[in-house]
């Protein structure tokens, strides 16, 4: 069950006070129905069994948050930085995840029917048996994304980045569907490693 200071702490954010940090905060189980967490910083905070639905995540750095098993219908997690962050059962149908950095993420057996993961980075995540039914997944990076046993069988993966990286074993995939490479230089997220300079970003340009 949540920390009821934490749930405070976390009201107090939502409400208007911008300058508190949310890491590390057992929010487990709460209700949080419809609250703004815009640019929150979110490190190992643990929403697992939450109730989410409506909330808004934009741009909010949270590697390593734990939403394992909390609801996330509808939410809007545009541009968040959830490297390794753990989605384990999470419900995110029809939720926005456009442009998020989801490197390394844990998607396993997650719910994103109808979610919008255009230009999303899942390198290196696990989605095994996840279901993205009517989701989009256009210009999305799915190097070495392991979607074994995932539903794709109506998913837009228009223009998806580094396919032929990604394990298909056993995936439902769209009808006609070959992963066909479209390599191109890899993106980074900005907000949570900051602007490369000097001799990387010669690299990444490359």
């Amino acid at each position: 069950m949540a920390n009821p200071d934490h749930i405070q702490r976390a009201l107090r954010y939502a409400t208007g006070e911008r300058e508190l940090r949310l890491e590390m905060l057992d929010l487990s189980g709460a209700d949080l129905r419809g609250l703004d967490f815009s640019e929150a910083w979110l490190r190992d905070t643990d929403f697992s069994g939450a109730d989410l639905r409506g909330c808004r995540f934009v741009g909010a750095p949270m590697p390593g948050a734990n939403f394992s098993r909390a609801d996330l219908t509808g939410a809007d997690l545009h541009g968040t930085i959830a490297a390794g962050a753990i989605f384990t059962q999470a419900v995110l149908i029809e939720a926005s995840l456009r442009a998020a950095d989801l490197y390394g993420a844990e998607l396993t057996e997650a719910k994103l029917a109808q979610a919008d993961l255009s230009q999303a980075d899942l390198s290196l995540a696990q989605a095994v048996q996840a279901d993205f039914s009517g989701a989009t997944l256009v210009r999305s990076i799915l190097f070495k994304t392991n979607f074994t046993g995932a539903i794709l069988h109506d998913t837009d993966l228009e223009q998806a980045e580094n396919v032929s990286s990604a394990i298909f074993d056993q995936a439902l995939l769209p009808p006609g569907y070959q992963p066909v490479n479209n390599p191109r230089r890899s993106r980074y997220a900005k907000g949570f490693f900051g602007k490369k300079t000097g001799w990387l970003s010669k690299i990444i340009r490359k």
